[in-house]
């Protein structure tokens, strides 16, 4: 089964301001991070650096599987296994 990310993001708001968003696009290395893990990737600051020191993150990915776009998302320190679930990406 291929997996493709379309995009991804890894990011905080700051004491919750929607106007100084701190993030980072992360696509290339869930990518990599897919590729190595079979599938199955823990969404950390080792995996993808801090954006945001001091505040919980939260991460979203488009990502492509069998055809279909789907979402995912979650907080930071979880993980993702993206040959399972996931939303219809609605476009």
């Amino acid at each position: 089964m291929a997996l493709k990310v379309h995009s991804a993001v890894y990011g905080a708001l700051p004491n919750g301001s929607s106007t100084n968003a701190q993030g980072f696009i992360v696509t290339h290395a869930v990518q990599r991070l897919i590729d190595n893990l079979g599938g199955i990737v823990p969404v950390n600051n080792t995996n993808f650096n801090d954006p945001a020191v001091g505040f919980e993150k939260h991460f979203a990915a488009i990502v492509e599987r069998d055809g279909t776009k789907r979402c995912f998302a979650c907080a930071e320190n979880q993980t993702i296994d993206f040959n399972v679930g996931g939303g219809a990406a609605q476009e």
